[in-house]
């Protein structure tokens, strides 16, 4: 059961994370500097891809699960779970101030020597630009994001041998809609500093569910889940130190309300039923990372995303790597 906790809050995490794609258009005018800025690692920009432009950022995520916290937010400590993710995460301009965005993916898991890899669910995104301004204006760019999940990735008919390392979905489409804004301004020569905000909230869609699923179960599960709503919020900062380097950190909180189940529980092997709801949870992370950029639309940038406190939340550190390209 504690795996079971585990990798669902993290999926949960994950899933509301899958767009921060850095979009690689920076408010700036004409008779300013350009800033060479490939980050933050988590938080998406305030401004859309332009139409005929492509935006290309393949991430790396190496996360260790290494326990939860529990409802008085004290770390239970549990053997360590190992999940390599891959996303290919692209955005393009489709009309004036929207861009649609999408991220195939692939895990690979892997525990007390069980492992399993395959696709994962499929997140997209309509992003719509609200405003867009420049760094002489006292305000921010700013967009709504329209997002939903393909609920593509295997969340059911789990093998418990596998200790859930095949878990690599959450079977709900998840729609919603994030708010975004995002403020530069130049310092002083190759010197930049940004500012970024981000509000997401997602509905949790029914999910049909048999046998061992990523929400609970035995064998002889059979009913619907119905997921809790997500909120995110990420609050997030990046600062050039030269036109190459720069620093770059996220503050990003997670809120889940619980999950609810109808139909037949089920039995485990003990005879004792299955366990089919989780109560809602909530965790807080950091993400700092330091950039590296080869000229304004190519750069690259590695950091650590990792939690410091949580309730019913799972505990992880995951080293993160991207390269952003901009066509």
């Amino acid at each position: 059961m504690r795996y079971r906790k585990l990798l669902l809050s993290g999926a949960v995490v994950l899933c509301g994370n899958l767009f921060a794609i850095e979009d690689f258009v920076h408010e700036v005018s004409p008779a300013q500097p350009v800033p060479w800025l490939t980050g933050p690692l988590l938080a998406p920009s305030g401004t859309t891809v332009p139409v005929g432009h492509l935006n290309f950022e393949p991430y790396l995520y190496y996360t260790i699960y290494t326990g939860r916290y529990d409802e008085h937010w004290h770390v239970q400590t549990s053997p360590n779970f190992y999940s390599t993710n891959v996303q290919l995460q692209f955005q393009t301009g489709i009309v004036k101030g929207v861009s649609f965005q999408f991220y195939p993916q692939f895990f690979y898991n892997t525990t007390q020597g069980e492992h399993y890899g395959n696709i994962g669910d499929l997140p997209f995104a309509l992003n719509i630009q609200l405003y867009r301004t420049t760094m002489e204006d006292p305000w921010p760019s700013a967009k709504i994001s329209l997002r939903a999940n393909t609920p593509i990735g295997k969340y059911q008919h789990l093998k418990r041998h596998l200790k859930l390392t095949d878990a690599i979905g959450v079977g709900s489409w998840f729609p919603g809609a994030a708010l975004v804004f995002s403020k530069l301004w130049h310092l002083k020569g190759a010197h930049f500093f940004e500012a970024r905000l981000a509000f997401n909230y997602q509905f949790g869609t029914p999910v049909h569910v048999k046998g061992n699923n990523t929400y609970g179960g035995a064998k002889n599960t059979r009913g619907t889940v119905r997921p809790g709503n997500q909120l995110y919020v990420d609050v997030a900062i990046q600062y050039s130190f030269s036109q190459r380097w720069a620093f770059a950190c996220d503050l990003y909180y997670a809120h889940s309300d619980r999950n609810r189940f109808s139909g037949r529980v089920g039995t485990l092997s003990d005879g004792t039923p299955a366990r089919m709801t989780a109560p809602s949870n909530e965790q807080w992370s950091l993400a700092p990372a330091i950039e590296y950029n080869w000229n304004e639309n190519l750069g690259i940038i590695a950091g650590s995303w990792f939690t410091f406190a949580g309730r019913n939340a799972t505990r992880f550190n995951s080293p993160v790597v991207a390269i952003n390209i901009y066509f």
